[in-house]
């Protein structure tokens, strides 16, 4: 008897939010075809409840426009029932605080927020101050065969509550731009979990794009990124409360005792 098939699992890229230059469809051939699992459709419409919940995975592609309330609301909503949501951030020169608010809005729902600044390396660069070699890594999904990752101009992204760093500057790392940041302190991936669903933030779009994704360790981390977000959290089942029942257990034990005592 044949196996049935399994089908590959949906990814959507969102462009409606990105500048109209944007083209994940030709800028990130590499990770569609090393990822033949997945499936990856670029749509350039509102975010609504309906659109999304159709995809395992939600990208948010290179900002540069406003995300409305109701798209937040129905993101929000999307990861809460499983789905996997990857946003990317930009340096301050190419993304307006407009812009960047909103998108902050949304991720500080998950306990993350961008920051207005480019990440800079002095030491661990490729080629220059604006291509950060990030080799603080936390253990992670995500970091499962990553030494390194490289982006060009990240932003820094500041985290709290349940959210987790992955990535972080080094000693002499810092930001350069109206929020300075410095050493370990400079985050540029950071994952959250959220109901049943999980959210990776990335400050640049560029290590999924094919002119950064061959460099050490880019692919891995992108492939990482899409297969965690895919997988929805469990949530414990709900049920009795088992620490209630046993202490009921105990009195009711107790009291049988103090009974069978007097009828002696």
């Amino acid at each position: 008897m044949e196996s049935e098939e399994v089908p590959p699992k949906k990814v959507m890229i969102d462009i409606s939010h990105s500048l109209k230059t944007a083209n994940p469809g030709v800028n990130m051939v590499v990770i569609s075809k090393l990822m033949v699992e997945f499936s990856f459709d670029v749509r350039n419409e509102m975010l609504t409840e309906d659109l999304v919940e159709q995809y395992d995975v939600v990208m948010l592609y290179q900002p540069h426009g406003l995300l409305e309330d109701s798209e937040i609301g129905a993101l929000t909503t999307y990861v809460e029932n499983g789905g996997g949501l990857i946003i990317c951030g930009e340096h301050d020169a190419g993304w307006n605080d407009s812009s960047r608010s909103t998108y902050s809005k949304l991720a500080s729902t998950f306990g993350i927020i961008f920051t207005s600044n480019s990440v800079d390396d002095p030491t661990h660069k490729a080629g220059c101050y604006c291509t950060p070699i990030l080799h603080n890594m936390a253990e992670h999904p995500l970091s499962e065969g990553v030494t390194q990752i490289i982006l060009f101009k990240p932003c820094a992204l500041r985290i709290s509550g349940d959210a987790v760093a992955i990535a972080r500057g080094d000693e002499d790392t810092r930001t350069v731009g109206a929020e300075g940041i410095e050493g370990e302190d400079v985050i540029v991936v950071a994952v959250s979990e959220y109901g049943n669903g999980r959210v990776v933030v990335v400050g640049s779009y560029t290590v999924f794009d094919d002119s950064y994704i061959n460099m050490p360790d880019n692919q891995v981390f992108a492939v990482n990124c899409f297969t965690w977000a895919s997988e929805p959290t469990v949530l414990p089942e709900e049920g009795f409360d088992y620490t209630m029942v046993a202490a009921v257990g105990i009195i009711f034990g107790v009291l049988v005792l103090i009974i069978a005592f007097k009828k002696r």
